[in-house]
């Protein structure tokens, strides 16, 4: 097996994406390839940078660039992990760009709301699987692997572009 990785610019900084052929299986701001390998389905197999994966790369420039927050709904993704962590990976997927949910919404019950948290962070292709979108009860932002800054950036840049109105109290 061969992996496929690109970087790309974007307004919070370089953001790396892996892909098995057509789909998408690690995301991460930064270019630090070595340290998203433990993360990939099979950390022992090649990987090659290119310049552009295509599709995917189209995508995530639609998102960034706020001319398309919707394209990178489409991109296939595949992550390992236990069936409830692919349960509310499934679920984030579902979330729409420029809305939130709670930490309990996701889990389905209050009393799952801790575990949706550990599904958000241990999300192996964030932004694409939109972990960003999850806050807490209060309306407070709740945590993100890259900063709360970050976080705040991707809601607004959504919202933003959909046309939809958050209320966030951090």
């Amino acid at each position: 097996m061969t992996y496929s990785a690109a970087t790309l610019p974007t307004p919070l900084g370089t953001f790396m994406v892996i892909a098995d052929r057509e789909t998408v299986v690690r995301s991460s701001f930064g270019s630090d390839l070595e340290a998203l390998r433990d993360w990939l389905p099979d950390p022992a197999a090649e990987i090659r940078v290119r310049a552009d994966l295509g599709r995917i790369t189209e995508a995530l420039r639609a998102y960034f660039d706020g001319s398309d927050v919707l394209a990178i709904d489409a991109l296939p993704v595949r992550a390992a992990g236990s069936p409830s962590m692919q349960r509310l990976w499934n679920a984030l997927r579902r979330v729409p760009a420029g809305e939130v949910c709670s930490y309990a919404e996701l889990g389905g019950e209050r009393r799952f709301a801790r575990a949706a948290g550990t599904a958000c962070a241990r999300n192996p292709i964030p932004v694409i699987v939109p972990c960003h979108r999850v806050i807490a009860s209060d309306g407070g932002l709740g945590g993100f692997g890259f900063g709360l800054d970050a976080k705040r950036w991707l809601l607004d840049h959504e919202a933003a572009a959909t046309g939809r109105s958050l209320d966030l109290t951090a």
